[in-house]
């Protein structure tokens, strides 16, 4: 089947929503389609994207140039949607002249300018529509989708998120299908990283270091677990500063930003991971997401057999069982991640929950499953027998 993904990321970049992209494309290749991502726009042009994203050059890539360039006397938020559907009609025009069996995007103006053009559409929500500003245009786009025939199927990324559109949109359950974030199986071959403070544990943090990402708690687990090590990977260089300015002690290290080919190497590398996730999320339009997410970094956690410490929050529920496979803590408590880092002292209990969470893992939660998951739904919405 030839399936054309619209997206309008910057490839590449640090984004999350460019990762998910990358991997998701990948995956629907994988499983044996014909795979085009059309609309990204062009990032460094000196910068390999297969090998930044680690990804096989299995499908093309369609780039489209950026909207227009920033005009001062325009406010922010309507450059942006103009912008978004400047890039959502090239998209949809760019896929229209490949003629492909379906379209897949995770944009609700793209969605419904394919639809228009005839073509069968999977849009992937991981938020709700906004409401406020020009959200409201957005929601009209929306519900005009959910009424056209060419609308196949409304993937969501966690549970909430499902009650919240079959409550308020009134979708035929059939056409909505929660499908949880993922990741890739860890590549035995590679070669974990070698830390010279090798004594005591090595706990690792792999993330953005934007507010809601849990720096009180890591601060406070630093200054207290002297027998630790604690290691950050990622956040821009601002944001270092701010946390270094923080934490004053020896036994953290920041090891930057590292391109996502290359994570793994740390994963795999630390005794114990950590997902604290504060009550208040924030992104990019401000919305607080953490009642919606299915982080990539739980999935990518749990590829790799190693145990995980993550915040005790509903969205986190969805996934994790306390005990069983990590050790969930109030975000609000620090308190309760040291106890829980030193419960994890003892290595039979370690490789007891990191093994569970691993096998788990590669039951349910690959990008390969995940897109045929998808896909088998959809192919049965197409065919009239869902």
């Amino acid at each position: 089947m030839k399936i054309a993904y619209l997206g309008s990321p910057v490839l590449p970049s640090r984004s999350a929503h460019s990762v998910h992209m990358m991997k998701m494309c990948s995956a629907l290749s994988d499983i044996g389609h014909e795979v085009y991502l059309i609309g990204a726009m062009r990032g460094e042009e000196n910068e390999d994207v297969w090998e930044y994203y680690g990804v096989k050059n299995s499908f093309d890539i369609i780039y489209v140039p950026k909207p227009y360039p920033n005009l001062p006397i325009v406010p922010e938020v309507y450059l942006k949607a103009g912008g978004n559907v400047v890039n959502s009609w090239r998209s949809v025009k760019e896929a229209a002249k490949i003629r492909p069996d379906m379209v897949y995007t995770r944009n609700e103006t793209t969605a419904y300018l394919a639809s228009l053009k005839g073509m069968p559409t999977i849009y992937e929500s991981h938020v709700p529509v906004p409401f406020e500003q020009l959200g409201r245009c957005r929601n009209i786009l929306f519900k005009r989708l959910l009424k056209s025939k060419q609308f196949l199927l409304l993937v969501v990324i966690s549970e909430s998120i499902k009650k919240y559109h079959e409550h308020r949109y009134n979708i035929d359950p059939d056409r909505i299908l929660l499908a949880r974030d993922a990741a890739e199986p860890l590549d035995p071959s590679i070669s974990p990283m070698e830390f010279n403070n090798d004594i005591g544990l090595q706990v690792g943090y792999i993330g953005n270091l934007y507010e809601g990402r849990g720096k009180r708690i890591i601060k406070k687990m630093v200054e207290s677990c002297d027998n630790a090590n604690f290691h950050v990977v990622g956040g821009g260089d601002k944001d270092i500063e701010v946390w270094k300015r923080s934490i004053k002690k020896d036994n953290i290290t920041f090891h930057g930003f590292v391109p996502p080919s290359e994570i793994d190497r740390y994963r795999s590398s630390f005794d114990v991971l950590l997902a604290p996730y504060q009550r208040e999320l924030r992104v990019d339009g401000g919305q607080n997401t953490v009642r919606w997410m299915s982080p990539l970094k739980i999935f990518e956690y749990m590829a790799t057999g190693n145990p995980m410490l993550a915040s005790d929050l509903p969205a986190i529920r969805e996934i994790l069982v306390d005990g069983e496979t990590a050790l969930l803590c109030d975000p609000d408590e620090p308190d309760e991640w040291i106890d829980a880092l030193n419960r994890l002292r003892d290595k039979e209990l370690r490789d007891k929950i990191g093994g569970r969470a691993k096998k788990e893992f590669h039951e349910r939660y690959t990008w390969n499953k995940r897109a045929e998951m998808i896909m088998d739904r959809a192919n049965e919405l197409k065919e009239g027998k869902g």
